[in-house]
């Protein structure tokens, strides 16, 4: 992507969220994924300005320019184009039940699973969002509040662990819930408890 095209698309992005500055990008995307209300405005914008196609992840670009932090985590994120032959090398035939990722980013593989080996292989009356579940962790503040609107725009069902993948230490753990099971409908988020319940669930621990 050239580099007007990248900075049209960080206008572009900016604008829909409602910031002047791509630094307070991630704490406006947690307000805005917080707030149903707003949340569903925002999500038909987006929805709108990306036509309808939900078969990549939208950040990627966006994310890996202004919020990778290279210098100390030598942090950097999956291309779709990698994404997407990651999903190829899965093989043809639609998988069920819990999908793991870790260091999931911003979602980019997660969103080529899904939609090649999920929502691609059924017609709209026959996609249950319930046959699958998606674990996805990731240690980024900055990652985590896009990584959730990816999975909540998408109707995906998942559990966000937002810790170290190594260490199991978690600061929060989010569950996304397509509450009407539907082809069409958007995920709701829910931050879990910090009880010893959904540590024992997630095999983490709390920090």
């Amino acid at each position: 992507m050239s580099r007007k095209a990248t900075e049209s698309m960080l206008s572009k992005i900016n604008r829909i969220i409602g910031v002047d500055e791509s630094y307070k990008a991630p704490e406006r995307m947690m307000e805005i994924i917080s707030d149903k209300d707003l949340a569903d405005e925002v999500f038909k914008k987006f929805l709108e300005e990306f036509d309808f196609d939900l078969s990549y992840e939208w950040f990627n670009e966006y994310f890996e320019d202004e919020h990778a932090d290279r210098k100390n985590r030598k942090q950097d994120f999956t291309p779709t184009s990698i994404s997407r032959l990651i999903s190829e090398m899965q093989g043809s035939e639609p998988q069920y039940g819990v999908i793991y990722e870790p260091a999931a980013g911003t979602g980019s593989t997660v969103i080529s699973h899904w939609y090649k080996e999920s929502r691609k292989h059924r017609f709209p009356w026959d996609y249950q969002p319930d046959n699958y579940l998606y674990v996805c962790e990731e240690l980024s503040d900055r990652a985590i509040p896009f990584l959730l609107f990816n999975i909540l725009i998408r109707g995906m069902n998942a559990l966000v662990i937002h810790g170290n993948a190594l260490t199991r230490e978690a600061k929060d753990v989010y569950h996304c819930d397509n509450k009407k099971n539907a082809y069409m409908c958007i995920s709701e988020l829910r931050k879990l408890p910090h009880v010893k319940e959904v540590e024992e669930l997630c095999n983490v621990k709390f920090i």
